[in-house]
């Protein structure tokens, strides 16, 4: 399997994982059931989201450095400052890296597991889905057809 991401920035990458969603419970951490492969793959399917991950990927590295270390060898507390100040200095990076790490994370089937829900496709069988309470819709029925028939 190709892969997008070097091995160096993989071990700094599931380090990042498991400070954003760590292991709760019966949750496990994103950085240990193989959400990185998943933003490799994200990160090689295009140059705009490869370059973005991997210039991402060195400011933390600078920032840890910045503090003094290196982000492998900082305690939890520490990782999260470096991370919030990644936050601050590059939101379009942490905004990408969040988004695709929860979609790599809540599709992986061990978390839908350990969510109580069955790893499957939602069709055809679909899903239960509570019936909601409409009664917050009257006022709107009762305004009628705010539409003309074309």
């Amino acid at each position: 399997m190709a892969t997008f991401l070097s091995s160096g920035q993989r071990d700094l990458l599931n380090l990042v994982l498991d400070r954003l969603i760590p292991e709760v419970g019966s949750m496990p951490a994103a950085g240990k059931i193989g959400v990185d492969n998943y933003l490799d793959a994200i990160a090689g399917s295009s140059s705009r989201l490869g370059r973005q991950f991997s210039e991402g990927l060195r400011s933390i590295e600078k920032a840890a450095t910045s503090l003094g270390s290196d982000f492998a060898e900082m305690n939890d507390a520490q990782r999260d400052k470096v991370l919030r100040e990644i936050e601050v200095s590059e939101p379009a990076f942490f905004e990408t890296l969040m988004m695709q790490t929860y979609n790599g994370y809540y599709s992986d089937a061990k978390v839908i597991e350990a969510l109580g829900l069955e790893p499957r496709a939602p069709q055809p069988r679909g899903h239960e889905v509570e019936f909601g309470d409409f009664s917050t819709l009257e006022a709107v029925s009762a305004r009628g057809q705010a539409y003309r028939e074309a």
